[in-house]
């Protein structure tokens, strides 16, 4: 095979595994929302009774807001440490299929519980407790995982200290985008809550 065919097999392949990963966002969510409903009669009283409450409670909460964003950049980096670790291995695409199911089946829940708490009113109360962070966070991990794999792909010699020094601004500019939007979380996030409670 020519390098001009292997070129474009490999353009082909890196948008691929993007769709992939949010198909398998949505089968996650939709996993969600099923085990949401499987469970509705018997952790849903107990939940409705905490979200409701800590709802309630924001406004007089006074949780600092850089809590929330080192909270959100803790969390939020370790995937992405884990996504640069698997990248270095056979084991990539699986953990970006898993990463993607275990993040769509959180927001399935998330969703499910808004849902039958509010009914369609539990989509606007959905949307604030991820925005705005989801849109830094969604175009910034679907990024990182489209550059992973093209570094993963280009890499003929497989050697690990080569994918090493090829990653490293690529993991610099991941910090970036992921304090980006742990700052938004942590900022912005918080305000569109305390105006859910009101």
């Amino acid at each position: 095979m020519n390098k001009t065919s292997t070129t474009n097999i490999r353009k082909r392949t890196m948008p691929r595994i993007c769709k992939t990963v949010i198909i398998f966002f949505f089968i996650g969510m939709l996993i969600g929302t099923l085990v949401g409903k499987l469970f509705n009669p018997i952790i849903l009283p107990v939940l409705k009774t905490i979200y409701s409450e800590t709802i309630s409670a924001l406004p007089s909460m006074d949780i600092p807001s850089d809590q929330i964003v080192l909270s959100s950049f803790s969390r939020n980096i370790k995937f992405v440490m884990l996504l640069f670790i698997f990248s270095m291995t056979d084991l990539w695409r699986y953990y970006c299929l898993v990463f993607s199911v275990y993040t769509g089946f959180s927001n399935g829940l998330l969703l499910y519980f808004n849902l039958s708490l509010y009914d369609f009113a539990g989509i606007a109360n959905y949307t604030c407790c991820i925005m705005p962070q989801y849109l830094v966070f969604v175009p910034a991990f679907l990024f990182i995982i489209m550059k992973l794999h093209r570094i993963n792909c280009l890499d003929e010699t497989k050697q690990k200290g080569k994918l090493l020094l090829k990653q490293f601004p690529l993991f610099l500019l991941s910090i970036l985008l992921i304090l980006i939007g742990s700052l938004a979380e942590g900022c912005i996030n918080p305000l569109l809550l305390m105006h859910l409670a009101n």
